[in-house]
C-alpha cells in the first residue's frame, strides 16, 4: 500500500482475494448487501472495502464533510483521487469470533443506504405506478365482468375505486418522496466539485 502511495496513489483500497471460512448463507447475505448498495449508490462497491491507506489531502477532504451519518466506504470511494488496489488472502481468526451476523449485516445495509442514497424514497413512485397499471388491468377485468354479467354487484365499483385511489396515494407520496429526497441531498452539503491540487 504503501509503495502504490508513493507511485502516486491517494486511495489504496484493500481487497479481499477469498473471503475466508463463511456460512453459504452469510456469503449469499454479503454479495446481496454489495449489489444492493451498488444499485442504491451507482457506485461499484464490489471493490470497496473499510481496509485502505488514504492520502492526507483525501483524509482532509472527508473531514471537511458536514455529514454526521457518514458510510465511510461510499464515501471515500466518492470523493474521487486516483485509486488502486492490494489483493490479500483473509487468514483463519485466532481468537474470538466475528460479530457480523447476517442480522447485524442486514441493520448495516439498511443504515448506510439510508445515509448515502435516497433511493428507498423514489421506490414508493415505482410501487405507485406498479399499482396504478394493476389497477388498469383489474379495471378492465372487472369491467369485462360487468358487462358479461359474471360480477357480483357494486363489486366492480368498489375494486376500481380502491385500485384507482390506492395508486394516486402512492405516487402522490412518491411525489412528495422526490422533493424530500432533494431536501436530503442539499442538507448533507457535499461540494459540487472536489479540487485535488493546487497549482501556481
Amino acid at each position: 500500500m504503501y509503495r502504490l502511495w508513493e507511485e502516486g496513489y491517494e486511495v489504496v483500497e484493500g481487497i479481499k482475494s477469498d473471503r475466508g471460512e463463511e456460512t453459504g448463507f452469510h456469503r449469499f447475505a454479503s454479495n446481496s448487501f454489495y449489489w444492493l448498495i451498488s444499485k442504491a449508490t451507482g457506485i461499484d462497491m464490489g471493490s470497496s472495502s473499510d481496509f485502505k491507506l488514504l492520502d492526507r489531502k483525501v483524509v482532509d477532504t472527508l473531514n471537511a464533510m458536514p455529514e454526521r451519518s457518514v458510510f465511510f466506504r461510499a464515501l471515500s470511494f466518492w470523493v474521487g483521487f486516483r485509486k488502486a488496489e492490494v489483493h490479500y488472502d483473509v487468514r483463519e481468526r485466532t481468537e474470538g469470533v466475528s460479530k457480523w451476523s447476517t442480522k447485524s449485516l442486514f441493520k448495516y445495509a439498511i443504515t448506510n443506504i439510508g445515509s448515502f442514497s435516497s433511493f428507498p424514497l423514489h421506490l414508493v413512485t415505482v410501487l405507485g405506478i406498479i399499482t396504478l397499471i394493476i389497477s388498469i388491468v383489474f379495471s378492465i377485468t372487472a369491467l369485462v365482468q360487468k358487462l358479461t354479467g359474471v360480477a357480483l354487484g357494486g363489486f366492480t365499483t368498489v375494486i376500481i375505486l380502491l385500485l384507482f385511489i390506492g395508486s394516486l396515494i402512492m405516487i402522490s407520496l412518491g411525489i412528495i418522496g422526490y422533493y424530500i429526497a432533494r431536501i436530503y441531498d442539499e442538507v448533507k452539503g457535499r461540494p459540487r466539485y472536489i479540487i485535488e491540487e493546487y497549482r501556481g
